[in-house]
């Protein structure tokens, strides 16, 4: 394959502000060196012709489960988050976790985020069982065989046991020192333990000790739904982030918090004071019962966003339009949260928010990490609407190829370094023989 060296387009949107007209990009070693005229790029060796096209940036998926997938088909109970995980999520699909199904999981899940755009996952995995060591390492091969780049981490908390806990937060940092070794920083670690019901303060005091000594991000999950709140509040006599300050939990500058998706005032100001980073999961939250996140207040709070799907699949144009749409209800305003907003949490806000400041722009300096887009549109495309019409009416049907270090890993909805046939056909019998059995299937 001709080594790509730079991409004429019908239109480059830079950033979720920024587009040119008949401009393209130089990549030199992966990154854009030179935003150009797409005369200056006529004729040169390694350019690829995109004037029939859109290009624009990859999308980031700042909070997801790969083993979710797993629960295809399964009819999850009518229950708000805490017995939800009590009664199916830990019993029925998070214990019985193998390699095997991690992987088959990862894989599957690697080719649905490529097709829709994503080429950077933040996933947490939880599988208390499945074998000490290999875990992490299982997603991290596949993932980098695919050509993406994730953060890839263990659910650590006290569910099993205090010491399972310490066994996975190890793990997490294990898998981090190790990362670090490659010299690559395209897939990476953090410390990562749960909530406030599944541990106790001494074991989140300690995995925030551990995150700050190594000068990595620690992240959780966060009020998904009001049953955490109220558990702190009977429990502690304070809400989630008013015990997470008091504890020093987020002192060092590098915390993200997955969910908030019901949150009180007071906590969106404490977050905001301490660079606190949050991913909201729209359409996953709807599902669950866990509400509408305020994610209109947390910007006006200063805090970093991101857009998470909480699974490892979906049409994440569709999950950035629930997440504006959503905005948009909740607060009777069309302004609470606009398109040019829902395209730049998806993009470089994400991005941003999990340490990547080389991604999600397409801007001298930044991975050459993009998408080309079917250039057609019903109507006249300006420097000032062509953001808000790939926002509106584009999905990954429109997707033609995807780029991360100016090397393609999807073309036409196919991935090119994976199997897309035989992990199809192995995600469907997994799928079926871990539901032989179990319940939750009508």
């Amino acid at each position: 394959m001709e080594k790509m060296t730079g991409i004429m387009a019908g239109w480059l949107i830079m950033s979720a502000t920024e587009a040119k007209k008949d401009y393209g990009f130089v990549v030199e070693n992966g990154k854009i060196v030179e935003i150009v005229p797409n005369e200056k790029l006529l004729g040169k060796e390694g350019v690829i012709d995109a004037r029939d096209s859109i290009v624009c940036p990859t999308f980031t998926n700042t909070h997801t489960h790969f083993y979710e997938t797993l629960a295809h088909g399964a009819t999850e109970p009518n229950l708000s988050l805490k017995p939800l995980l009590e009664d199916f999520w830990w019993p029925v699909v998070e214990n019985r976790q193998t390699l095997e199904t991690i992987r088959i999981s990862t894989e599957y899940s690697a080719l649905e985020s490529m097709t829709s755009g994503v080429t950077l996952c933040n996933d947490i995995l939880e599988a208390p069982f499945a074998e000490r060591g290999k875990r992490l390492l299982t997603e991290e091969a596949v993932i980098r065989k695919a050509g993406m780049k994730a953060v890839l981490s263990l659910e650590s908390n006290e569910r099993i046991s205090t010491e399972n806990g310490y066994e996975n937060l190890e793990e997490n940092k294990n898998f981090i020192l190790k990362m670090r070794e490659t010299g690559n920083s395209d897939i990476r670690g953090t410390i990562c333990t749960h909530t406030t019901f599944s541990c106790s303060t001494p074991f989140l005091m300690k995995a925030a000790g551990m995150a700050r000594d190594m000068d990595e991000y620690i992240q959780i999950h966060m009020n998904e739904g009001p049953d955490e709140d109220k558990c702190c509040v009977d429990k502690y006599g304070m809400t989630t982030a008013e015990l997470y300050k008091k504890i020093g939990f987020w002192e060092g500058g590098k915390a993200w918090a997955n969910q908030c998706s019901c949150m009180e005032p007071v906590e969106l100001n404490i977050m905001g004071q301490m660079g606190v980073g949050i991913s909201t999961q729209p359409r996953s939250n709807a599902l669950c019962n866990a509400g509408i996140a305020p994610v209109a207040d947390m910007l006006k709070n200063g805090i970093k966003v991101g857009l998470g799907t909480d699974n490892g699949e979906g049409n994440f144009y569709e999950n950035m339009r629930y997440l504006v749409l959503m905005q948009m209800g909740k607060n009777y305003s069309k302004h609470a949260l606009t398109p040019l907003q829902g395209f730049q949490i998806a993009t470089e806000g994400g991005a941003f928010g999990l340490g990547y400041t080389d991604v999600g722009c397409l801007k001298e300096g930044y991975s050459a990490d993009f998408q080309i887009l079917t250039g057609n549109a019903a109507i006249q495309l300006t420097e000032k609407n062509v953001v808000a019409e790939v926002f509106w009416r584009k999905d990954p049907k429109d997707i033609k190829k995807v780029y991360v270090n100016g090397n393609l890993i999807c073309q036409d909805g196919h991935s090119v370094n994976l199997d897309d046939e035989r992990i199809r056909k192995d995600f469907s019998e997994c799928v079926r023989e871990f539901w032989k059995g179990q319940p939750y299937q009508d």
